[in-house]
């Protein structure tokens, strides 16, 4: 019993000193004890699974950590013990943080804070995840919030690594909300913790912040004396195997050469943003960083220089962005990329691609909880439908890079990816609704439903829509669309087997889209009602609304209600 004890305290040391082998050893001894002895209790048993879940997630092996995080959760549920099903759910949130699985994390969180007998440390850890989550929700407000909170802990607990790192979360967000004062206290903060305690990784990480700041402030003094003590420490650990900080020395080398008016400086800014990226470890915020301070360069030189060339080096920097966002489960990164790969499309005058493009980037930020994102892109998308006569004007004319890169309004998108700025709520405007049709297979109509008295009346404009229905849907469905416009309005259509429901408004696309989504699903499941769409599929009859008293309780529910 002993042995396992010390086995299993062991393993929890050698992981948090950060020596995931040694802790994997000692947890695999422990468990193959408890295993040996059938007088072994539970309770040893849902720790050590606990620990391998721990050990395995922080080597990314998300699978089998859920597993043993799983095992954990059901013998501590069969034992009632509330403290540690609580650190069970707090592992399994940082599981699903990992997997890019925003919502299933937060859900966990949210159960294993609820829970009264939870531990500081374990109220810790779920506050962190919480945070990270919020930051890549884009909801930097909430994310602060928990971050302070974690540090009040820390502090209060004397736990270290989790003080410092959120000093620099902090630091971080407070930068991109634009406050640099606030960033710049939190960093020195960090800066003085890490040099007191002698963490060399996060001495380099707060110094690389401050400088990258105050290059931004243009407070160049600053920046250099900040420098000078990032050049030691690169030197005094250069030749260290257990430590690597040459990326954020050479990437802040280049930010620094960036910010140099010579192009001389900013072309070698651009050689030592390749390096860093390729010695940056995967998986490090910092790699998006380096990458958008790049690609921000090679736009630039193409705006300047009108060399269609350029393009041949970012078009692959931007599909490397992609595989490494897609690799690092960073699914923020991974819209983000899309979405500047479809304002590539812009500028090579690709416009059936860019929307392509578009659709698929929202389409990630919806899957993974990004709703906020989601609508930025999406309104990028309507705004992209509203200047399409200035891009054929654009195309005609062969306009120059530069008023193409400022057509396609690349500045946002490479702001967001460099950590210079939040996700911009949009301002809602109020939907017009237009007509809602439902038909199947070449355009025949089974039902309509006009909001308008024009649509009632006008007999003409609703059957030159009927008309001009099969060239629509072509484009939905063979170009992989979302939305096109018809006239000064939007239309979205939904395919659910033979039938194509069909939405005309005026509006922003995101809130209709989520409308006739939730109409689709509730006709779907409303067993009676998809069974009359069904008969008169087969008597190609049109359902009139009198018929179904349900469908226009739907209609108003969801199209005509304000809330």
């Amino acid at each position: 019993v002993l042995r396992r004890r010390l086995l299993s305290i062991k393993s929890w040391i050698l992981l948090f000193k950060g020596n995931i082998n040694g802790a994997t050893e000692s947890a695999q001894q422990c468990l193959k004890l408890i295993k040996e002895d059938k007088l072994s209790n539970k309770l040893e048993l849902t720790a050590t699974f606990l620990v391998l879940g721990w050990i395995n997630a922080y080597q990314g092996n998300r699978v089998k950590a859920l597993d043993y995080a799983m095992k954990s959760l059901k013998h501590n549920k069969e034992l009632n013990h509330d403290v540690a099903i609580a650190a069970d759910y707090t592992l399994i949130a940082r599981i699903y943080l990992g997997k890019g699985d925003y919502d299933q994390a937060l859900q966990y969180c949210k159960q294993s804070l609820a829970i009264k007998g939870i531990t500081s440390r374990t109220k810790l850890t779920a506050l962190q995840n919480l945070a990270i989550i919020y930051y890549f929700k884009s909801k930097l407000n909430r994310a602060l919030k928990y971050q302070l909170q974690v540090i009040s802990l820390g502090e209060e607990l004397n736990l270290t690594d989790p003080l410092v790192d959120s000093l620099m979360w902090v630091g971080y967000i407070y930068n991109i909300l634009g406050k640099s004062n606030l960033a710049l206290e939190y960093f020195e903060r960090s800066l003085t913790l890490s040099e007191k305690w002698g963490f060399t990784m996060t001495i380099a990480q707060s110094l690389t912040n401050l400088i990258w700041i105050y290059i931004d402030l243009n407070s160049r003094e600053k920046a250099n004396r900040y420098f000078s003590r990032l050049s030691e420490l690169y030197d005094r650990t250069m030749d260290k195997v257990d430590v690597d900080i040459s990326y954020f020395y050479l990437g802040t080398k280049a930010y620094m050469m960036k910010s140099s008016p010579r192009m001389r400086d900013r072309v070698k800014a651009q050689e030592l943003f390749r390096e860093v990226i390729d010695r940056t470890p995967p998986g490090s915020e910092n790699l998006m960083l380096f990458m958008g301070n790049l690609c921000d360069l090679l736009f630039e030189e193409l705006s300047l220089y009108n060399n269609p060339e350029i393009l041949d080096e970012i078009i692959p920097l931007v599909t490397r962005s992609l595989g490494m966002a897609e690799t690092s489960r960073n699914y923020k990164w991974l819209a983000e990329s899309k979405l500047l790969q479809a304002k590539l499309a812009l500028i090579q005058m690709n416009l059936e691609e860019a929307k392509k493009l578009m659709v698929l980037a929202q389409r990630i930020a919806d899957l993974h909880g990004l709703n906020l994102l989601a609508y930025r892109i999406s309104g990028e998308h309507d705004n992209l439908l509203e200047q399409i006569d200035a891009w054929d004007a654009v195309k005609k004319e062969e306009a120059p890079m530069a008023e193409r890169i400022k057509l396609a309004s690349t500045n946002g998108v490479l702001e967001r990816i460099q950590g210079k700025s939040a996700v911009e709520s949009i301002e809602s405007v109020d939907e017009q609704s237009t007509v809602l049709l439902i038909l199947t297979e070449g355009g025949v109509l089974i039902f309509s439903y006009p909001f308008t008295d024009e649509w009632r009346i006008d007999v003409d404009l609703f059957s030159g829509f009927l008309s001009a229905f099969t060239s629509f849907s072509t484009e939905f469905f063979s170009k992989g669309l979302d939305r096109v416009k018809f006239g000064d309005e939007m239309m979205l259509m939904e395919s659910i087997g033979s039938f194509s429901f069909c939405y005309l408004f005026k509006g922003q696309t995101y809130i209709a889209k989520q409308k006739l989504s939730k109409f689709t699903e509730e006709v779907q499941k409303n067993t009676s009602l998809w069974q009359s769409l069904e008969d008169h599929y087969e008597a190609s009859q049109i359902l009139e609304l009198r018929e179904s008293p349900q469908l226009e309780l739907l209609i108003t529910e969801i199209f005509m209600s304000k809330s």
